[in-house]
């Protein structure tokens, strides 16, 4: 089964869930049990160290400057 990652429309909890095919609507937030979450669209990396893939985004969404190691 895959892993999705959600964002709870009502509380604003991101959270990941395994998720059988088809089965996207029976999800619910694990904090207010809102239905529907919204699908976050996630990556990934690939490797480590030096080698690792890093996002493509002009800005960083997890800090406020654009030398991040993380997401830059």
């Amino acid at each position: 089964m895959p892993i999705f990652e959600y964002l709870c429309k009502k509380c604003g909890r991101h959270f990941e869930c395994f998720v059988q095919g088809g089965r996207d609507k029976e999800v619910v937030c694990p904090d207010c049990g809102a239905p529907e979450p919204q699908k976050m669209i996630s990556c990934f990396g690939i490797g480590g160290g030096s080698n690792r893939i890093k996002a493509s985004s002009s800005s960083c969404t997890s800090c406020s400057t654009k030398s991040c190691s993380t997401c830059h």
